[in-house]
């Protein structure tokens, strides 16, 4: 794990070529001590633009000091997790410039070690320049990081590094990050079908209200779900795992949302459940499970059963739509009304596209729900409105606005 307290945390640093990538945390996040929570979390990494061919990243520790060991690490789920770099040093005598390329050993800059992890699998990769017995690598005040793309022909292969360390010989043991503690518990369904895995490693506050309130609720309503929305030659998720990860973990682009659903697991915003845990907690959870059964079953074979993507209204106001109309209907969290009478389309998606799909349902096909997720996996189109309801879905959507217009009196 890297060093909390060593030498580059206390260091100047630059680049002398290349830039940085817009989706690229600032230089400090090398130097901080810390590693990203997840495998993809670009602001949380440096990185170069992509194209730009790599760079040249300068670390001045302020002194000449015997460096004993430079360590990187480096952190993603493909081909941008592996390091290639060449480490130069210099003395104090030696200005650093931004071209040509450090010299070759012998001269004013001293070659220390060319890296390249390519050949090791993705995910994390730690990497330790040092000598078997501890001794100088040279006395330096400067190290140059002479970065290369990863060498990879994908589109995306300048390489995600999560921290820089750099210790001293002789110098007084360094405190390391300690590994969170794992937090993970299985729970089984009262029924003995399924399980639900609560991962509360990154909030650690929240494992009770898991498992106490959150599960028993999921283990209630996942199979009146399954009911509700079966798909012949599918079968359901018999496992979902609930991890709740606080916002600076997050995907960068979902460190907003409350939670979000992928296959057969549901990730909770931790500052959410926190401010809602007397709240929409629940019902948000609701939610996401209702996604969970529309993509995160499996076909004969044992594969995943995605199905095909239909329209984001479509979705997500289904799982609007059981939510707030048969989950927590008391809440009313799904109106229509003076405010938003205005701006409400039966496409606005969530919970006015759930308005409308309830006021479908109690005018024209009560099994609308079921017919909505089978055309999931057997093929969604639009012309299935009529099919369903004799009507097109424009048509019904302009009969619902008016029905919503009389009903408030505008």
């Amino acid at each position: 794990m890297p060093a909390i307290d060593d030498l580059a945390k206390m260091s100047s640093r630059k680049l002398l070529e290349g830039k940085a990538d817009r989706g690229s945390g600032a230089l400090g996040v090398l130097f901080d001590g810390q590693l990203p929570g997840g495998s993809d979390e670009p602001s949380r990494n440096f990185f170069f633009a992509q194209g730009s061919g790599g760079g040249r990243l300068l670390v001045d520790l302020g002194k000449e000091i015997e460096v004993k060991s430079v360590g990187t690490y480096s952190w993603h789920p493909s081909s941008r997790a592996a390091q290639r770099y060449d480490l130069y040093g210099a003395d104090a005598k030696s200005i650093p410039k931004a071209s040509p390329r450090p010299a070759k050993p012998g001269e004013d800059w001293k070659w220390i070690e060319s890296v390249d992890t390519s050949s090791m699998k993705p995910g994390q990769h730690a990497v330790m320049v040092g000598r078997e017995d501890g001794t100088s690598l040279g006395r330096f005040r400067y190290l140059i990081f002479d970065i290369f793309p990863n060498g990879n022909q994908e589109p995306f292969n300048e390489t995600f590094y999560s921290e820089i360390d750099v210790l001293e010989v002789g110098e007084r043991e360094v405190q390391r990050l300690e590994r969170p503690k794992t937090i993970v518990k299985k729970i089984q369904s009262t029924s003995g079908k399924y399980s639900y895995v609560v991962d509360a490693t990154d909030a650690p506050d929240l494992a009770q209200w898991a498992s106490d309130k959150l599960v028993p609720v999921m283990d209630e309503w996942y199979p009146k779900i399954i009911k509700m929305l079966p798909v012949p030659g599918v079968t359901p998720a018999s496992e979902i795992s609930f991890t709740l990860k606080e916002p600076a973990n997050l995907p960068g682009h979902l460190r907003g949302v409350p939670a979000f659903a992928t296959g057969d697991s549901v990730v909770f915003n931790a500052d959410f459940v926190r401010r809602e845990i007397a709240g929409e907690s629940i019902g948000a959870g609701i939610h996401e499970i209702v996604h969970v059964v529309q993509f995160g079953g499996r076909d004969p074979q044992g594969r995943i059963a995605r199905g095909k993507r239909l329209p984001t209204w479509i979705t997500e106001g289904s799982a609007d739509y059981i939510r707030w109309f048969l989950f927590e209907p008391e809440k009313r969290g799904a109106r229509i009304n003076h405010r938003n009478f205005e701006a409400a389309r039966y496409d606005s998606s969530y919970r006015v596209s759930a308005h409308f799909l309830n006021w479908v349902i109690e005018n024209y096909e009560k099994d609308l729900m079921r017919k909505i997720n089978l055309s999931i996996h057997q093929g969604y189109r639009e012309e299935l409105w009529k099919e369903w309801t004799g009507k097109s879905v424009s048509e019904l959507g302009a009969q619902w606005r008016e029905a919503n217009r009389k009903r408030l009196g505008l």
